[in-house]
């Protein structure tokens, strides 16, 4: 079974962010980049996959050089291959991406696509519909536990109600849920061993956006809190505040 997983490299979250001086994006300055953790997730279960039923691990990044890391990454984990579509700058539009990515996956022989529901930068959830619409093949987002029998992929993901289980026929797009499973870590022997992989490189001509960013701004700086010490008064001083200056009372 060939699996590709579709990898974003995402700003860690306890990155602060510095905006552009137009205010149309967040520049690089100071930023930790890692994979986005639902894309995380994927990969631990196409590893998980290819070790039940053979086969191999394709991870697939869009996006410029510093990219490279993340994938190298996820070679550490267990990946088999990586491939990196060069651009200078990662588009905001989610169109844009699938576009690149379904190029890539159509021209392959894959199985199965493998995607986290979401990146926890945009937080658009777009990807994985997207692929499977222009792909043309199943597609199920938000999936909790995955399982494979003879050609048949079996699905469990959350509603409102309790839990929706889902068969479909491969070849097949699912977008996993964090909560599929923790990732493991890179072993030194794996890190060690994803250094010396080489990953294939194809630079990629981006289409002009029909979504864009017009301006970013961040937000408003929270006021200092207030500790009371409990003492005698204390109580009266808490109901002057939530008055006076809250305005909740």
């Amino acid at each position: 079974m060939n699996i590709a997983v579709c990898v974003k490299q995402t700003a860690d979250t306890e990155s602060r962010p510095i905006l552009s001086a137009d205010q149309s994006h967040v520049t690089d300055e100071g930023l930790v980049w890692i994979i986005n953790p639902h894309d995380e997730s994927a990969i631990e279960v196409a590893i998980g996959l290819r070790d039940q039923h053979g086969g191999s691990v394709t991870l697939i990044a869009l996006g410029p050089d510093r990219v490279e890391s993340s994938l190298r990454q996820g070679l550490a984990m267990g990946a088999d291959e990586a491939v990196h579509l060069q651009c200078d700058v990662m588009p905001d539009d989610p169109f844009i991406v699938v576009d690149v990515l379904a190029d890539y996956i159509r021209e392959h022989d894959f199985d199965l696509v493998l995607t986290g529901e979401v990146a926890i930068d945009g937080a658009g959830a777009q990807v994985p519909q997207r692929l499977g619409i222009l792909l043309d093949w199943p597609c199920v987002t938000g999936v909790e536990e995955l399982s494979i029998d003879s050609g048949e992929l079996t699905i469990r993901h959350p509603v409102e109600q309790g839990d929706e289980i889902h068969t479909c026929k491969l070849p097949a797009v699912i977008g996993v849920n964090r909560r599929i499973g923790e990732p493991r870590y890179p072993s030194f022997k794996g890190i060690m061993k994803a250094k010396r992989k080489s990953i294939e490189k194809e630079t990629v001509t981006l289409e002009s956006p029909q979504l864009y960013v017009e301006s970013l701004e961040l937000p408003a700086s929270r006021s200092e809190g207030k500790i009371l010490v409990y003492q005698d008064g204390v109580a009266t001083e808490v109901v002057t505040l939530l008055r006076e200056k809250s305005k909740v009372i």
